[in-house]
């Protein structure tokens, strides 16, 4: 009896434990480590300003007489594009490397009219376009949170922009040089490469994706539009302006992180 006793037990607990349901694994612990490709859209501003040369003798001689400095710009447009980085993760710091390439729709353009003293209705129209922005850049942050993390980043940024300046005179030329009514333009593209800073703030909403706001500054070299030509004269005309660049960029990004 008592075999049979123990026998019913054991069957009983072999049946319990058959329906019982397997204990879950634990939770893979959250990571920014790994490779992530994403895609980002935004907002773009920065400045473009002319300056007048000077050399040592003072402005270009067909530049006597201005009535001011020329104006600023303001190019300022949309910018969208991707990225792809990497990250590793120790404790709450947070270390990566990301490139990304966006295109640009940032322009402006400002006239003065009339820009020569005494020569009517001259006008002069100054304008800059931006038309894509490439930055690699290291990143550095703190995981305030396992799904929040705060980053500076820094790097190389690259862009291409396009100047121009035009002068139209309807009767009594450009300047002195040039008597006559005339239409002259210095205008030039130029691939510029400079610096950038900035950051932002990223959070894991989901597991293997990421949302972020950022902000950058890039700041480029001057830029002078090349020599041009005019029936009005007997050599090629210098440029007379220089151009300033810089850029700020607030966008958004989505990434998503491959691995675990």
């Amino acid at each position: 009896m008592r075999k049979n006793l123990l026998a019913s037990v054991s069957v009983v607990a072999l049946g319990c434990s058959a329906v019982m349901p397997a204990q879950a694994a634990p939770p893979m612990p959250m990571t920014w480590t790994g490779f992530y490709v994403g895609a980002n859209a935004g907002y773009a501003w920065g400045r473009s300003d002319p300056t007048l040369i000077h050399s040592a003798s003072g402005p270009p001689f067909f530049m006597t007489g201005t009535t001011q400095d020329p104006p600023g710009l303001s190019p300022r447009g949309f910018i969208g594009g991707g990225q792809l980085g990497y990250n590793w993760q120790t404790g709450q710091f947070v270390f990566g490397a990301e490139i990304d390439f966006s295109g640009l729709n940032a322009k402006a353009d400002a006239s003065v009219s009339p820009f020569f003293v005494g020569k009517g209705a001259n006008t002069f129209i100054w304008s800059s376009r931006y038309d894509w922005l490439f930055t690699a850049r290291l990143r550095s942050g703190v995981a305030v949170a396992p799904n929040w993390l705060l980053y500076v980043t820094g790097g190389l940024a690259v862009t291409r922009v396009h100047d121009s300046v035009t002068c139209t005179a309807p009767t009594s030329g450009c300047a002195d040089s040039f008597p006559n009514p005339s239409t002259s333009t210095w205008s030039g593209t130029s691939t510029l490469t400079g610096g950038t800073v900035g950051g932002g703030i990223e959070t894991m909403f989901a597991p293997n994706w990421s949302a972020r706001l950022e902000y950058l500054y890039a700041k480029f070299k001057d830029t002078t539009p090349p020599n041009t030509v005019s029936p009005f004269a007997a050599t090629p005309i210098p440029p007379f302006f220089n151009f300033s660049h810089n850029l700020n960029v607030v966008r958004f990004a989505i990434n998503y992180k491959f691995g675990p």
